[in-house]
């Protein structure tokens, strides 16, 4: 990897770790409401209500960890790379 990609990277990794979460938040935040639209009156089917509760359920679950791991991974990068070329703050291990 050269160093213009590792020098992007915990960037786009902070923006990753943000949009995710902003989308966990928002399933959070708006799954029963949106469940409860989509019902589609007596043609609604049971497996499809299922599959789209189980959809939302692993959203929530996941995305906002999975956010805060992205977030504190690019703040380590971050972190590294200033350590790494000599930028880091006097009196830290080189």
């Amino acid at each position: 990897m050269d160093q213009t990609t590792a020098s992007g990277l915990p960037g786009k990794t902070l923006r990753a770790g943000i949009i995710v979460g902003v989308v966990g938040a928002f399933a959070v935040i708006l799954a029963p409401q949106i469940l409860q639209t989509l019902q589609l009156g007596p043609s609604y089917s049971q497996a499809v209500a299922a599959a789209l509760s189980v959809a939302f359920q692993l959203v929530t679950l996941f995305f906002l960890p999975l956010s805060a791991a992205l977030i504190a991974a690019s703040l380590v990068m971050r972190y590294l790379a200033s350590v790494l070329t000599g930028d880091a703050a006097h009196g830290q291990a080189k």
